[in-house]
């Protein structure tokens, strides 16, 4: 996931985020054996084929073979056979450009009030703006700065456990492709299709989490105390929401609906995006109110992913997905609550709250075929 991106240059990539690195540590090899023996990408190599050609090649007889032509434009056949970066490129196209963002100010308020909320949006692909309403998917409703002041004894609290989970939190700047593979048995190869979905994913929520944080402008915990003295850099953007428990919490969601009997998984899957989550305030990096927006944000980001994907309910029906929003002036306070991942996200507190109840949209055909492609490695 950049996991947020911005985790102290693992920003490398919101593209590279994620499991597809797993897959691509493990072709560099293969791809550095071919350079040195005889393949492609050196210099020594591409001087060789010039005199090798020269040798070889013989007289020229124009064409003499029958490239196959695609029978349709855009089919989704084409995407095997293309480059990883390329379908990655060609996909988020698809998942980007249905996405509408807006912000919407708040009536005036005193000094440190909220400033209002940012909205994302699904609108369908070739519909004018005026024909077919935007499809609601996510709100976010600015805290007020108290509602910080009021968290940040926790900075503090969770500092205690810095040494016990160093590793853990550096391990995890980057993508934590290797705590998801302990629990569902992710592969470089075995699983590359499913990794390159995860990876998607990850660019597309790194996407949205950052529209979102830059909207909402957060200070991060070390502008409101030189105390708190994070163990690793503190990011270059917002601290609302968390990009690691945005990230971790659609990965945990999107990986159950893959797998058969995803169920099995689903409390593994839980806990270990909390514990991405939890480990960013024990960095010193984030707010506990930070990672409940970004689960939120998440999951409801992973709901409509599914959606875009194709996926179907057990009735055979495309699946719906929940409409919600998190309202940060209505977090409880003072001192407190601290993040709870057990909290039903649905109409459960004032801060969470369903937007429309569920909703539908269309799938994007060629996100559709990599889920496909997924899915059949755990049959």
């Amino acid at each position: 996931m950049s996991l947020e991106a911005g985790a102290a240059g693992a920003a490398g990539a919101p593209g590279a985020a994620g499991s597809a690195g797993a897959a691509g540590a493990a072709g560099a090899a293969g791809a550095a054996g071919a350079a040195g023996a005889g393949g492609t990408g050196s210099v020594l190599v591409s001087d060789a084929l010039v005199t090798n050609r020269e040798g070889i090649v013989g007289t020229w007889q124009g064409k003499t073979l029958a490239p196959k032509w695609p029978a349709n434009l855009d089919g989704v056949a084409a995407l095997e056979k293309w480059e990883p970066w390329v379908r990655a490129a060609t996909i988020d196209v698809d998942l980007l450009a249905a996405l509408r963002f807006a912000v919407q100010a708040a009536a005036s308020g005193g000094a440190g009030a909220s400033r209002g909320s940012a909205h994302l949006a699904h609108v369908q692909p070739g519909a004018s703006a005026t024909a077919v309403a935007p499809t609601a998917i996510v709100s976010i409703v600015q805290p007020p700065q108290q509602t910080f002041e009021d968290q940040l004894h926790f900075l503090d609290d969770y500092a205690d456990l810095r040494e016990d989970r160093a590793v853990e939190i550096v391990a995890q700047l980057a993508p934590p492709v290797g705590f998801w593979g302990a629990i569902v048995n992710l592969h470089p190869t075995r699983t590359r299709w499913t990794n390159e979905l995860i990876d998607t994913l990850l660019r597309f929520a790194t996407s949205v989490e950052m529209r979102f944080k830059h909207a909402l402008d957060c200070p991060r915990p070390l502008a409101y105390s030189p105390q708190v003295q994070p163990m690793i850099l503190t990011p270059g953007h917002g601290s609302l929401p968390s990009g690691h428990a945005t990230e971790a919490f659609a990965v945990a969601r999107v990986l159950e609906a893959l797998l058969p009997g995803g169920a099995a998984f689903r409390d593994q899957l839980q806990r270990q995006a909390a514990r991405v989550a939890i480990n960013r305030t024990v960095a010193g990096v984030h707010f506990p109110i930070d990672s409940a927006a970004g689960r939120l944000l998440g999951d409801t980001l992973a709901g409509y992913f599914l959606a875009r994907c194709g996926v179907r309910d057990a009735a055979g029906n495309p699946l719906a997905f929940e409409a919600r929003s998190f309202d940060g002036t209505k977090y409880p306070a003072p001192g407190g609550p601290d993040f709870d991942w057990r909290e039903p996200l649905d109409n459960a507190a004032d801060h969470h709250n369903l937007q429309t109840g569920t909703a539908r949209v269309e799938a994007a055909p060629l996100l559709a075929w990599l889920w496909g492609m997924a899915a059949k490695e755990w049959q």
